[in-house]
């Protein structure tokens, strides 16, 4: 069965190289665990599609456990925007997902793509989204364990949605594959929490603060570090909580700290105070607008 994955994973690629194939690769899509493929539009179609491939040394460990996820989210019927929508199985690509294409690719590649960082307004606007994706996925027993800006991804209209959920933990099972290095949450001990004890809310809210930190500052936590090269200082840095200061962002600086500090018990408690802090900040945007408009009269 595994040959048979590989020769067909292997003939699409060449396809995908060729104008007359059906299936167009996406540009710098093909990963360590998948490649990705724009489907050709669909009559009447409102959503793009895309096929999400999983590569066959993977396809009976992450496929199976993504397309658990995506089942399950479709089931519920107040699954929020915030997710891919998910349209099934492909019938002729292999270990293939179906899903809504997110035109403007990860979040990561865009911000260092883009001249200017992205203003107060759009980042609280991301990090509510990406807080009430995970805080959904966390109600129906689904971690996703790999928590990461190269794992948020953006619509046409900057929208962003969460997505590759391949690494999840469901219903407490045992994640595949979990957290990039400055993203695993260590003890005071020097203890990996996830080897010790599993992928949980607490090392999700941890990963969530190290991303919304590289949102908002535009970069990693500790970028003189390398990974994997770096792997024991940054290790280190998580055991003494030498975290970068966070005060000094300039937004969410009290979330993101919350976040490490292990503040908070729930995304959506995260959630939450994300949109407590952005309701603020839209008032006093408001007020200032109002102000300069009466002094103007």
């Amino acid at each position: 069965m595994l040959w048979q994955i590989l020769v067909g994973t292997a003939f699409l690629y060449l396809l995908s190289l060729t104008t007359s194939s059906p299936y167009t690769r996406l540009t710098n899509s093909y990963g360590h665990t998948s490649t990705i493929y724009l489907l050709p539009s669909q009559i009447n179609a409102t959503t793009a599609l895309i096929c999400k491939s999983v590569h066959p040394h993977f396809a009976t460990t992450l496929f199976p456990v993504e397309k658990l996820v995506y089942e399950r989210f479709s089931a519920a019927h107040d699954a929020p925007s915030t997710l891919l929508t998910y349209h099934g199985i492909h019938d002729d690509i292999p270990a293939g997902l179906i899903l809504e294409y997110a035109e403007q690719g990860n979040l990561q590649d865009w911000l260092f793509s883009v001249a200017e960082p992205p203003d107060e307004a759009l980042l609280y606007r991301w990090t509510s989204q990406a807080a009430e994706a995970l805080s959904f996925a966390h109600s129906l027993g689904i971690f996703h364990a790999d928590i990461h800006p190269l794992n948020f991804l953006l619509t046409s209209d900057l929208d962003l949605k969460v997505g590759d959920w391949g690494g999840a933990s469901v219903d407490g099972s045992i994640s595949p594959c979990s957290y990039r290095y400055r993203y695993r949450l260590f003890d005071a001990d020097g203890i990996d929490v996830i080897k010790e004890s599993g992928v949980s809310a607490q090392t999700e809210i941890f990963a969530f603060g190290m991303a919304l930190f590289a949102m908002v500052s535009g970069q990693q936590a500790w970028p003189e570090l390398e990974e994997p090269k770096d792997y024991e200082e940054i290790r280190e840095n998580i055991v003494q909580r030498r975290f970068p200061k966070a005060t000094q962002l300039r937004i969410l600086g009290d979330v993101v700290q919350g976040c490490w500090d292990g503040k908070f018990e729930s995304m959506e408690e995260v959630r939450m105070a994300v949109e407590r802090e952005r309701d603020a900040f839209l008032s006093r945007g408001k007020a200032s607008s109002q102000q300069v408009s009466f002094i103007a009269k």
